[in-house]
């Protein structure tokens, strides 16, 4: 059952960005103002970003009851990030993915960059952020408008790499470390495909303080009923509270605040003849707004188990079933990525994240990265040849292109 309280945080905002180790100044916008787009234009992805959370859960680990960690704002940005070198039958399947069908790229740019700005949080009870980077195989070159796009809606960074460099792998992972606060240590794993054209990063760091703290001095030990009527001992925590409460025939639900109430954990508990996988395909837009709208505040107590969990998943073939197909075969038509007129695509989108829930709070990350590769470019294989059965050959003067000798040899030694 700890994995109804993880699961839940996909329904959530909670991983989103990376932490600031500097002077906090909350108010100061990631994006800056000389970037167009309209402050409210991130209403225009927020649904689509839950739908995709809402589409993602059932797919990912189907066939097992193990926990699930998931980040769809991550993941969102990821792909919109390389929506702006897509084009044609590719674009479509990505804008599918994403619900934003027949939207223009600009437009989506813009939609992140308010939701960039929106998003980001740096008080002293929360810390919410979003980093994107892209690393570029020093042989090949962005195309100007996909470069400047990425850069100024997404404020993505663009460092080359050198794929035979083993220090290539360690900067990006050195990336992610530092973006995550060091919770995911990387993602990138050496040796690098010499195939690689492109590695696009986004990185999340959340860490958020209840609104309530719980209080240590009441986390107990308690029984926690696993799946197969199995039993486990684990900490659990209490809080007397009046907090955001409902129930209904399906599950019983709490809202618990961070902060000054800007973001929140929601946890749904199934009512007991109510299957998780039940519950899970009751997940919609339309049912998430109604149960949204049905919290009210009510004084009660929440006992939840304190817990640490980390998870990677790679979502090639779950983005496959949703219908992203052509994007990881060599027709991907990426045509507006890179200057190089050589065919690009996906070979790997995976995504690692980390949470950990305590008394105090609650520290989140969460890193996706989108492969993009190209066809072989090696040298030719060296060959081999054994002469071990009858041969022909000829002597000639190849200035005047004369055979001075010609012989067929049956046996060397006769």
């Amino acid at each position: 059952m700890l994995v109804k309280f993880l699961r839940v945080l996909l329904l959530t905002s909670i991983c989103t960005l990376i932490v600031s180790c500097g002077e906090k100044n909350v108010n100061a916008p990631i994006i800056h103002s000389d970037v167009e787009f309209g402050k409210t234009d991130y209403k225009k992805i927020v649904r689509a970003n839950n739908q995709l959370g809402f589409d993602l859960l059932p797919l990912v680990d189907a066939d097992s009851d193990g926990n699930i960690l998931l980040s769809p704002t991550s993941l969102y940005m990821a792909l919109s990030m390389i929506y702006n070198g897509a084009d044609g039958e590719t674009k479509k399947e990505i804008a599918d993915i994403l619900h934003v069908d027949g939207v223009d790229a600009q437009d989506l740019n813009k939609a992140n960059a308010s939701w960039m700005n929106i998003l980001h949080k740096n008080s002293d009870e929360i810390q919410l952020q979003i980093a994107n980077s892209i690393w570029l195989n020093e042989r090949f070159h962005f195309q100007e408008e996909f470069a400047n796009h990425t850069e100024d809606y997404f404020h993505a960074t663009i460092e080359e790499i050198a794929i035979g460099d083993s220090d290539s792998t360690k900067r990006m992972n050195n990336w992610v470390k530092e973006a995550t606060n060091k919770k995911i240590d990387g993602i990138v794993e050496p040796p690098l495909d010499p195939d690689l054209v492109s590695i696009l990063l986004n990185a999340i760091y959340f860490k958020g303080d209840w609104k309530y703290a719980f209080d240590k001095k009441q986390t107990e030990v308690g029984t926690f009923h696993l799946s197969d009527n199995i039993e486990k001992e684990i900490a659990f925590m209490t809080l007397h509270e009046k907090i955001s409460y409902q129930e209904n025939e399906y599950f019983q639900a709490v809202s618990l605040p961070y902060g000054e109430e800007e973001m929140s954990m929601k946890v749904f508990l199934p009512n007991k003849e109510i299957e998780l996988v039940e519950f899970i395909n009751l997940l919609t837009e339309e049912n998430w707004k109604k149960w949204n709208a049905a919290f009210k505040q009510k004084q009660g107590t929440v006992v939840l188990p304190s817990f640490q969990v980390e998870y990677d998943v790679h979502l090639n073939d779950v983005l496959k079933n949703l219908g992203m197909n052509g994007a990881f075969t060599n027709e991907a038509n990426f045509t507006k990525m890179v200057d190089e007129k050589v065919p690009i695509w996906i070979s790997e989108i995976k995504q690692k994240t980390f949470i950990e829930v305590h008394e105090e709070g609650t520290e989140a990350a969460a890193v996706t990265s989108v492969v993009v590769v190209t066809e072989s470019t090696a040298s030719e294989q060296p060959f081999y040849m054994k002469v071990d059965r009858p041969f022909f050959f000829v002597i000639t003067d190849d200035k005047s292109g004369s055979i001075l000798f010609v012989g067929r040899i049956t046996n060397p030694q006769g």
